[in-house]
């Protein structure tokens, strides 16, 4: 596993339970709106954290914990990620993974060994290969598409509590678009607007909604902030 970043405790990444979150490095996405580069970026890789030494902590204090939140950059792409959870179930710790569900056969393999409690999927746009491809940096292929596409069949068929969320992007999506996501993912959809700053292409266009039009989709769906 390559980590970047560990956050001991937390009260509100994993509703109802006090979590350490763990932030892995590296993401097969580019999305231009990201605000966690150094997770993405290679150029900007700082030095990893020590998996054992993360362990050891959350062991030597788990008294004080629930859960563990394991957050990107993408989780998904690390083969050792299932044997990592299992030493945090080994604990007695709930885990919830954060994903943009390009690994379905990884989600698969975790739901099926019960080493997950929560999922939390990024839905970058409505579902349209062009749309989605737009969001991510261009460099989504068909197949990677039926990936994501299957992840969010297995995801709502999996009876673990989950959540599909969105970034909203001013000049990337419509409130018409945030509508129809609304509407295929309820109950389970949250939106959050973007805020500009560090980011992945700060050269972008991209800009928050402004506060008139979040009282329309707050309206329309949960909105984080």
């Amino acid at each position: 596993m390559h980590i970047a970043g560990f956050q001991k405790q937390s009260l509100i990444d994993y509703p109802g339970n006090i979590s350490s979150v763990i932030f892995t490095q590296g993401c097969n996405f580019r999305c231009g709106y990201c605000h966690n580069p150094t997770l993405v970026l290679p150029e900007y890789f700082e030095a990893n954290i020590n998996p054992n030494e993360i362990l050891t902590y959350i062991k030597k204090y788990q008294n004080l914990l629930n859960a563990v939140v394991i957050t990107g950059g993408e989780p998904t792409i690390h083969r050792d990620l299932p044997e990592f959870i299992t030493k945090l179930k080994e604990l007695g710790l709930k885990v919830k993974l954060d994903t943009n569900g390009t690994h379905p056969h990884v989600l698969r393999k975790l739901i099926d060994a019960k080493l997950i409690d929560f999922v939390a999927m990024d839905i970058k746009h409505i579902l349209s290969l062009k749309q989605y491809n737009k969001s991510v940096g261009n460099i989504l292929t068909k197949e990677i598409f039926q990936k994501v596409i299957y992840s969010i069949a297995m995801i709502k068929q999996s009876g673990l509590e989950h959540e599909f969320r969105t970034t909203i992007v001013k000049g990337l999506h419509t409130i018409d678009e945030i509508r129809s996501l609304k509407l295929q993912f309820s109950p389970n959809y949250k939106i959050q607007n973007y805020k500009p700053g560090k980011t992945l292409n700060p050269q972008s266009l991209f800009a928050s909604f402004p506060d008139e039009e979040l009282k329309l989709m707050d309206q329309i769906c949960s909105i984080t902030y």
